[in-house]
């Protein structure tokens, strides 16, 4: 998955009201995922739906992505305390 930290970065967490059943829930708007990662978002009866377990390999090369950022910064620290 190429620039998974990108598409990360680009989605925004939401809270929002479900209308049918007048519940408070947390996640992503459909409309905004779908310019971003399309694979995920599927229309149902004309109704836009995000399939999260399609989201597990994104954030998992997001999160590798992550540690290698973490692991070069170290690796700087590093150099620079033992010169």
């Amino acid at each position: 998955i190429n620039n998974a930290l990108w598409k990360v970065q680009q989605l925004r967490g939401v809270n929002y009201t479900y209308i049918t059943e007048n519940k408070r829930c947390m996640g992503l708007i459909a409309q905004e995922v779908e310019h971003i990662i399309p694979e995920v978002v599927e229309e149902i009866e004309d109704t836009l739906s995000i399939n999260y377990n399609g989201m597990i390999g994104l954030l998992v090369e997001a999160i590798k992505e992550l540690k290698g950022e973490i692991n070069n910064l170290n690796k700087r620290i590093e150099l620079l305390e033992n010169k």
